[in-house]
């Protein structure tokens, strides 16, 4: 029997979070292009691909006398029905009808007895299409290897890919109540064996341990109390269990041109459109803008050779978005110095510890990841940009058009979020609000097309040479009917 994994203290965080009306599941909503296959083929496809990432059948499993963490363990009751669902939309099957049920599917939340997942396939989407809505508990996967558990589904080509599965079909491994039992308290006694090779490790070079702990703690202490204030704002208010998505779209390669000649990245000029989008709404719904808003912004520390594994790997940084600002070019250069300092600060750095806090560190340390966690708000809202994969993918030979990724609302009163996922040089907003504090999320997500207009202004094709030759040959072709008269004027004179 293998040893079962045990949760992280970031995916404890993610389970602690679940609850009232928050709902602590990542997703997406991806449409396909043709009919809906059959879904017992479904259904065959995703048994196969669960061989290759064996925690889809895995739940959380509680230690007794909850001595330490609860480990992921197998379901011994695993059904795939339950997991792996069939929808289909009334027509005419527009895509209001569809982001309709995707916002009534996310205030679901997940059976915490079960594996922590769910797929839904959706049939009779207008315009010879059909769609899928996935939702995976944040304490499962975070962002950017749900993206990489995601492709594991799809295929490359529309002929699928021969991928080597597992000899041996799934077995449930299911560990004892007292083998629980006595790996917990193992652990107990290995923890603090880790603390003391940390600490043997800080006292070897003491000079850089110390500096090191300065830093983070000053960090802790500028991330709680200084900084760009969180301005109240209508987007931060109470919020129950209900939500509604909105969806907006562009190309990779608009978004690159807009980023200009001072070094600003694709995720600035995302940061700079979001800000642009808000002023619209809040201008329109409250007669003005703060002067600015904080967003946080996710940002992943896994190394290369940790894509592939699951559990939550990221850190954040909080960016002032410049709300208060008119000029489009000049939000950008705004946030462009802003998020170049913060990434050159320590800022990510505490909140990468704040995050993964273990149960042991510095006493100073403890107290102020404590000062931070215990502010009422220090942002308004999460802003998410998750690279995806820029080549075309398929799913039982029928191609993936469009993703649009679903950010979970934060507790402490955040009524909306933003998810961005680039695909197959595309890129995709995925709004999420509450269904009664917003429900003029729309009208948002046409502010955020007016803002992607304002700064990465769409160009018009230019016409190709091969397009203006007809021109030149036409002319060539009534060129000899005037010759006639031109010899008949020079035979008068």
């Amino acid at each position: 029997m293998g040893e079962p994994e045990r949760l992280s203290a970031s995916d404890m965080s993610s389970l602690l979070s679940e609850r009232g009306p928050i709902h602590v599941h990542v997703g997406a909503t991806i449409i396909v292009e043709g009919r809906a296959p059959r879904f017992d083929k479904l259904l065959k496809q995703v048994d196969r691909r669960l061989q290759l990432v064996p925690r889809f059948r895995q739940k959380v499993t509680k230690t007794p006398l909850r001595l330490a963490n609860p480990v992921w363990a197998d379901d011994p009751t695993f059904d795939l029905g339950w997991h792996v669902r069939h929808a289909a939309l009334p027509k005419p099957g527009t895509d209001a009808q569809l982001r309709d049920l995707v916002g009534r599917v996310m205030s679901e939340p997940l059976d915490m007895s079960k594996p922590l997942w769910q797929v839904y396939m959706v049939e009779g989407l207008k315009g010879n299409r059909h769609a899928y809505i996935s939702k995976t508990h944040h304490a499962l996967v975070d962002g950017i290897a749900a993206v990489d558990v995601g492709t594991i589904l799809l295929d490359p080509s529309p002929d699928g890919a021969e991928i080597e599965l597992p000899m041996k079909r799934w077995q449930p491994d299911e560990p004892s109540p007292e083998m629980l039992f006595v790996r917990a308290a193992t652990d107990r006694v290995r923890e603090p064996l880790r603390a003391a090779r940390k600490a043997a490790s800080a006292l070897s070079t003491p000079r850089e341990s110390a500096s090191s702990v300065v830093k983070t703690a000053d960090a802790f202490r500028k991330l709680a109390t200084s900084g760009p204030s969180c301005p109240r704002s209508p987007l931060n208010v109470d919020i129950g269990p209900h939500r509604r998505v909105g969806f907006v779209k562009t190309t990779l390669k608009r978004l690159s041109e807009a980023r200009g000649r001072r070094g600003a990245t694709v995720n600035d000029v995302i940061l700079a459109i979001t800000a642009g989008g808000l002023r619209r709404y809040l201008e329109r719904r409250e007669g003005s803008a703060p002067e600015h808003l904080i967003a946080l912004v996710p940002v992943s520390i896994r190394g290369e050779g940790e894509r592939n594994e699951l559990g939550n790997r990221i850190s954040t940084i909080l960016v002032p978005l410049p709300t208060g600002e008119s000029d489009p070019r000049r939000r950008l250069e705004l946030i462009r110095k802003e998020t170049k300092r913060l990434k050159e600060s320590e800022q990510a750095r505490a909140a990468s510890l704040v995050i993964q806090a273990t149960g042991w560190a510095p006493p100073t340390i403890n107290r102020l990841v404590s000062q931070v966690m215990a502010q009422p708000r220090v942002f308004n809202l999460v802003a998410s940009n998750v690279p995806g994969p820029q080549m075309p993918f398929y799913l039982l030979g029928r191609r993936l058009l469009e993703i649009y990724p679903f950010v979970p609302l934060s507790p402490q009163g955040h009524a909306v979020s933003l998810g961005v996922l680039s695909y197959d040089k595309r890129v995709f907003f995925g709004l999420v609000g509450d269904r009664d504090v917003l429900p003029d999320l729309d009208r948002l997500g046409s502010d955020l097309r007016a803002s992607l207009k304002e700064i990465a202004p769409a160009r018009k094709p230019r016409k190709s040479k091969a397009a203006a030759k007809p021109k030149a040959t036409a002319k060539r072709k009534t060129a000899p009917r005037a010759k006639p008269k031109l010899r008949r004027t020079a035979a008068k004179r």
